[in-house]
């Protein structure tokens, strides 16, 4: 099995877009949208739809950023991923005129567990974009809790994300760093950057709920 990625038909609009990845056999959507009203839809469908885990609510956070021009820049924050169940949004901040407060609210709520991999800037990132979004607490970085799902082992700080994913989830994922390094500004972005964003905060939210994070 591997991963693919379709966009669904009829489009919404140039700024609303739908994708479905099929994950190793498993499918999840995807939205990428740069506009407030889609993401405050889809926080209203996510939080209806797992209203039963309000106390639990396990999220898995990814952040992008425009890659540096230069030596010392601090580049902002291009694009924020979040996955909850098989419902995956990449919001383009940087495209984005304003943020919708539900986000802000979902965002400063200490019953969402944020969790991600090397995640330890997103934070920080998400402040010092222009929309200085805040968190409640830091998300928390998985790759100093994930155990091998094999022998139950401690997994090392040091390993990458395809280490993890494979010893937690028991799929192997390529993560491209080229992608990762890749121009997260443009207004259009392309499928591997889509698969990437959207496969990254899927595997951290079945890796998280694996884990119980809310309890860590």
């Amino acid at each position: 099995m591997a991963i693919s990625i379709t966009e669904d038909y009829p489009r919404v609009s140039q700024n609303h877009l739908r994708f479905t990845i099929d994950f190793h056999g498993t499918a999840f959507t995807t939205t990428v949208t740069s506009a407030p009203k889609v993401v405050r839809k889809w926080l209203r469908t996510t939080l209806y739809r797992y209203a039963r885990f309000r106390h639990r609510l396990v999220v898995g956070l990814g952040v992008q950023w425009r890659p540096a021009s230069y030596r010392g820049e601090n580049p902002p924050v291009a694009t924020l991923q979040l996955c909850v169940g098989r419902r995956c949004l990449i919001f383009q901040l940087l495209h984005s005129p304003t943020v919708p407060n539900l986000l802000r609210r979902f965002l400063k709520n200490p019953n969402n567990t944020f969790v991600g991999m090397w995640n330890h800037s997103d934070k920080k990132l998400l402040f010092s974009s222009e929309h200085e979004l805040e968190m409640a607490r830091d998300p928390v970085d998985l790759t100093r809790h994930a155990v091998s799902r094999h022998d139950g082992r401690r997994l090392e700080a040091r390993e990458s994300r395809k280490t993890i994913v494979r010893e937690c989830l028991g799929v192997d994922v390529d993560f491209n760093e080229r992608v990762g390094r890749s121009e997260w500004e443009k207004y259009k972005l392309d499928d591997e950057q889509i698969l990437y964003a959207a496969v990254d905060a899927y595997c951290s939210f079945l890796i998280g709920k694996d884990l119980r994070a809310w309890e860590l």
